[in-house]
């Protein structure tokens, strides 16, 4: 690893020097400075240095083509769907459930809330196998765990079995939850089968039976593993090696001054490193392998991979990400709680089938942010990056929340104000439940993309810790919400997620904007950047 860290240092030096910059980690350099010149994205030369630098090698994932880089992307956002369908199908199928095993409102809730629980603390057994023994065994056997409970829960006799199966598939379906930033760059994709699962349930349940909703998963999740077998290799790869082509680089700029005949472009006496094997390479058959080596080095420090998503919740800047995350997903987690106490009843009386398809408004709501959140972010980042001479601060993605904090306000208020004053259905489902899927993907979008551009290394463990937070609290979520509101109201509920999903974040976003250098600064030393 030193020759890669050499290089790294080497930039880092350099740009304290030339643009006198504190180079924190999360801190980075998008251009070339002085005679360090690195790859840039597509091997354009106006273009955004890559970091982290690919290696020479094309079996590097960070220089696979795009057409593989595509086919990874759908295959995972197709296994997460299709694989987090059943966590939140219970609303539309909550009075089928009261009424074929005799439980009320709170005992149905929880067929939800033990999923939840499971989804959290099964990633701290994922994490680690995902480093010690690859993403892709690691991905594999989840799917199997999904699948298998899957046909349990079709064919579940009870109440209490059915529970059971539930809790164990979220040992499974745990990968959708801190996996997928290992492996994609988008981590939010997952939330699109989160609103498809209660559309597809209603409608199944109102025309077939609830069992064939699970057969139907019990389908998908078979097409999900021969999906993982075929088109899923081995993303982990091993960059500790040389070359690095950033250290050639440096050494490619101080040869130009002397040699005319050095490998590297020169153009106006600037000159540009390329990468032969970017965007042309393609996974070896080794990375097609069930069984991946086993990374001895991650083996020896389990422990400590099982003991940093507790460490690193104390940091401020993961702490907020976390209950960020939280907000975010347990305001998704109300509406699953509301849609069935607010629309089965008068004046509107849905039908199971009806209130499965208001889920295509949240479904909308996440697709759209899907499609902005991520462009808007950057572009906010990248703009503040180049008025800041190329240096990129983490914090500079910040403002990014802002308009999403106002989309997200207006829907929760839409919500519980609408469903609590009998609105119009329209208003309820369009705008409450539309700018709730906004809400569910934009907010931790920004907030666990700063926590991860800030502890780069621990990208995973950053997930572990947000889950955990963000499950804990909603499984006591569904043991008290539904007597809540029964009690109060749908008002003071929707309240309390007022302040976790919008104060906090926002309260957050202006001391992080002011002060997240400052923390960073403590923490420049831990040992989480050496991971």
């Amino acid at each position: 690893m030193s020759s890669v860290l050499n290089a790294e240092q080497q930039a880092r030096l350099t740009t304290e020097r030339d643009l006198h910059v504190e180079m924190l980690p999360g801190t980075e350099l998008l251009e070339d400075v002085g005679n360090l010149h690195r790859i840039h994205a597509h091997n354009v030369a106006n273009s955004t240095v890559l970091v982290p630098q690919p290696s020479s090698s094309p079996d590097d994932p960070l220089n696979w083509s795009p057409k593989w880089k595509t086919i990874i992307m759908v295959n995972q956002c197709v296994f997460v769907a299709l694989s987090i369908m059943p966590s939140q199908c219970i609303a539309p199928l909550s009075p089928i459930f009261e009424a074929q095993w005799n439980k009320n409102a709170t005992q149905v809730a929880l067929l939800t809330g033990v999923m939840v629980i499971a989804l959290g603390y099964t990633n701290f057994v994922i994490i680690p196998c995902a480093h010690i023994f690859g993403r892709r065994p690691t991905m594999i056997v989840c799917c199997i765990i999904t699948l298998a409970t899957d046909i349990w829960m079709a064919a579940a006799g009870s109440y209490w079995s059915f529970m059971a199966a539930r809790l164990i598939n979220g040992f499974g379906t745990g990968a959708n939850e801190s996996m997928l930033p290992l492996v994609v760059a988008d981590i939010y994709a997952f939330f699109i089968g989160l609103m498809i699962g209660p559309i597809i349930a209603g409608n199944i349940a109102a025309r077939v039976s609830w069992r064939w909703f699970f057969w139907v998963c019990v389908i998908a999740q078979a097409i999900n593993l021969l999906g993982l077998i075929v088109a899923f290799p081995e993303t982990r790869f091993n960059r500790d090696q040389p070359p690095t082509l950033a250290q050639e680089a440096s050494q490619e700029a101080s040869d130009n001054e002397k040699s005319p005949q050095a490998t590297a472009e020169v153009e106006n006496q600037n000159v540009f490193v390329t990468d032969e094997s970017l965007e042309h390479g393609k996974p070896s058959r080794k990375q097609f392998n069930i069984i991946q080596g086993i990374d001895r080095k991650a083996l020896s420090e389990v422990w400590i991979h099982l003991w940093t998503p507790v460490e690193i919740f104390f940091y401020p800047i993961v702490c907020w990400a976390a209950w960020t995350m939280a907000g975010a997903a347990n305001a998704f987690l109300l509406l699953v709680l509301f849609e069935s106490p607010i629309l089965s009843n008068p004046p509107y009386n849905f039908s199971s089938a009806n209130i499965g398809f208001a889920n295509f408004a949240p479904a909308v709501g996440c697709v759209i942010a899907l499609l902005v959140c991520g462009p808007f972010c950057d572009w906010v980042a990248l703009r503040a990056t180049k008025k800041n001479h190329g240096v990129f601060e983490p914090e500079m993605r910040l403002p990014a929340l802002i308009p999403f904090l106002a989309i997200s306000l207006i829907g929760l208020l839409a919500l519980g104000i609408g469903g609590q004053d009998k609105w119009p259905w329209e208003a309820i489902i369009i705008v409450g439940f539309g700018f709730f899927g906004f809400l569910t993907v934009s907010l931790p979008t920004v907030a666990i993309t700063y926590a991860i551009d800030c502890y780069k290394p621990i990208s995973g463990q950053i997930m572990v810790t947000s889950t955990v937070v963000k499950n804990t609290f909603g499984f006591g979520m569904t043991y008290y919400i539904n007597d809540w509101i029964v009690r109060d109201g749908f008002i003071p509920a929707t309240g309390l997620v007022i302040g976790l999903a919008i104060a906090l974040p926002l309260v957050g976003m202006i001391g992080l904007m002011i002060w997240g250098k400052d923390l960073r600064r403590l923490t420049k030393n831990s040992k989480y950047h050496q991971f």
